[in-house]
């Protein structure tokens, strides 16, 4: 199996794909991590549904079977409990509803008031929020190269995918020569897999973070977010629909620095004292209806894990286990219902299964 991408959503497909004893080969155009998983700290949080039973249970799912793999990791988890604070009045309803489904262990969804969550953060708050006890701050580059260990690395940029007479695949560069050969092709890319599979309807959105040494925060999220870093905090991020430009910009960090004033002042105030601000840009890949993409796509032996827009490092690690089984046609963790939703069928036509079994 080739995988095209080497951040959480490939690095997540390889993990399994390894330990179902497949041989893996992970394509990346520069390093592990280059895009929208190589900032210094990720949150790893779920969608919040109130409403939707299969989005919230998957979600849910997804938190629990991450959190179960990243605790594994030496030095990966960096914080415990991600405090979502209401940023509208019907969220106080809404986080009500979540925190008494029953997807969720006991204690994992508990509501805080303001004062409570004043306490909890030293700030002057006057919203409660939701205390998501399983949710996690995470060190990506703790995840990403002990996932991709096994696999064989190649540093190439795919342009194209092209089928072969023997049913299996070749990855292609700029000008058209062979990167290697394999029996199963799955896109990894984020937002560079739309320009390999054009029946996708992924869109780009950019965002920057900022981050500094010294002051630090429990994790917290609200329309913007703090997470502690390794040596500081991390704090954004820009949400610019439809840019693909990776270019770190001043005013993309005064934006954030705003954000932070708004919610969190004495955290700003602390943050705008320690000196210079570090700052990363990348491109991350959305789909119309917010969910990921993952499952067999127009062709035989062509598959796609994409679309995580800004929860991949929630989901990706169930998603990939949902993926490596069904490339190596073994029972799916993932209830049918959740991969339903979640398939490549909903945007394009899928292939007949006795095709797709000829190329596995």
């Amino acid at each position: 199996v080739a995988i095209i991408g080497a951040g959480i959503a490939g690095a997540s497909v390889a993990r399994a794909l390894l330990a179902g004893r497949a041989r893996v080969t992970v394509v990346e155009a520069q390093r592990p991590g280059a895009g929208g998983s190589g900032f210094p700290a990720a949150l790893v949080t779920p969608r919040l549904d109130a409403g939707d039973a299969v989005i919230a249970g998957f979600h849910a799912q997804a938190l629990e079977r991450a959190r179960a793999l990243y605790r594994a990791l030496p030095d990966a988890v960096i914080a415990e409990g991600v405090l979502q604070l209401e940023q509208a009045p019907r969220d106080a309803t809404r986080f009500d509803k979540v925190a008494a489904q029953d997807l969720w262990p006991v204690g994992a969804m508990t509501r805080l008031d303001a004062a409570a969550c004043a306490e909890h953060l030293h700030e002057p708050l006057q919203t409660g929020g939701l205390m998501m006890a399983g949710a996690l701050a995470l060190r990506p580059s703790a995840v990403l190269e002990p996932w991709l260990t096994g696999a064989e690395r190649l540093t190439a940029h795919v342009a194209g995918v092209q089928a072969t007479a023997n049913g299996g695949w070749r990855l292609l560069d700029a000008d058209g020569r062979s990167v290697t050969d394999a029996d199963v092709i799955v896109l990894t890319a984020g937002w560079g897999t739309a320009a390999l599979a054009a029946t996708l309807p992924l869109a780009p959105v950019a965002g920057q973070a900022d981050w500094v040494e010294g002051p630090t925060t429990a994790p917290v999220a609200w329309g913007g977010y703090a997470v502690p870093t390794a040596d500081g905090l991390l704090f954004g991020a820009t949400h610019d629909r439809g840019q693909t430009d990776v270019a770190v910009d001043a005013e993309a960090s005064a934006r954030n620095l705003a954000t932070l004033t708004a919610a969190l002042p004495v955290l700003a105030d602390r943050v705008m004292a320690s000196g210079p601000l570090n700052n990363r840009r990348a491109v991350r890949a959305t789909t119309p209806d917010r969910l990921p993409i993952v499952g067999a796509l127009t062709s035989p032996g062509l598959y796609a894990l994409t679309g995580l827009g800004s929860r991949g490092f929630c989901v990706a690690p169930l998603l990939g286990e949902h993926l490596a089984r069904l490339i190596l046609e073994q029972p799916s963790p993932l209830p049918q219902a959740f991969a339903q939703r979640l398939a490549a069928a909903r945007f394009c036509p899928q292939p007949k299964v006795d095709d797709l079994r000829s190329t596995v």
